[in-house]
């Protein structure tokens, strides 16, 4: 049998490794689940759209500073500021704000839609992939469970509103992403959901009112008011 030469390098070990570590006690939001499938999932997700090893470990890492702890000089430390910095793109909380003290919903994530437009391309290929692995992860519990948006801090309105923004910048920012093709997907069945047309006065399209969501504070200010 030939050898083949290999397609990751050892560096790709060590951060599936630490990444393991960071994580260890952590599990999908109210679910049984372990969290590092997630970062697995979306750093395959960065491999299958032609990212390079540093994006794939982004990919892995793209929430160790918010959710464990670390910095982007810790980051930088192990596997260089290539990767380091676009954890810090994947990031939506304000420096030294992390757990608890993280900002409120509505806060960051409209902070984080609007910087959106300015990022690299490199950062946007893993954000791309986080975004959707997630939409397609509450798409397919809510097939099961109408009720499932209700574990999240905007809800199925606040969420629907988040995912068509990122969606809308990432269709022409990125637009050739296979990862941008699956989040379109998932935006595309949560707004044509029995749920989410409920939310929907007679009338008015889906995705126009999804896109309202920031000009209805009655409909988010209690939901959406504190950290999560």
């Amino acid at each position: 049998m030939t050898n083949k030469p290999p397609t990751h390098s050892e560096r790709y070990d060590e951060a599936l490794l630490w990444t393991a570590r960071l994580h260890r006690s952590q599990a999908r939001k109210d679910k049984p689940v372990p969290y590092i499938s997630h970062l697995i999932a979306v750093s395959g997700l960065v491999w299958e759209d032609g990212g390079t090893e540093d994006q794939a470990i982004a990919g892995l890492l793209h929430d160790s500073i918010e959710d464990a702890g670390q910095s982007q000089a810790s980051i930088a430390e192990r596997f260089g500021e290539v990767v380091a910095g676009i954890v810090v793109d994947c990031t939506d909380t304000a420096e030294g704000l992390t757990g608890v003290g993280k900002e409120p919903w509505l806060v960051r994530k409209t902070r984080y839609v609007a910087s959106l437009e300015h990022k690299s391309e490199t950062s946007l290929l893993v954000t791309a992939a986080d975004k959707a692995h997630n939409a397609r992860d509450q798409v397919l519990d809510a097939r099961r469970n109408a009720h499932s948006w209700d574990r999240f801090k905007a809800g199925l309105d606040g969420t629907a509103w988040y995912l068509l923004r990122i969606h809308q910048t990432l269709s022409h920012r990125l637009s050739a992403s296979r990862s941008t093709e699956l989040l379109g997907e998932a935006v595309k069945e949560i707004l044509a959901s029995e749920a989410y047309r409920r939310i929907v006065p007679n009338g008015i399209a889906p995705a126009v009112w999804a896109a309202g969501y920031l000009e209805r504070p009655e409909t988010h200010r209690s939901r959406s008011a504190h950290g999560g």
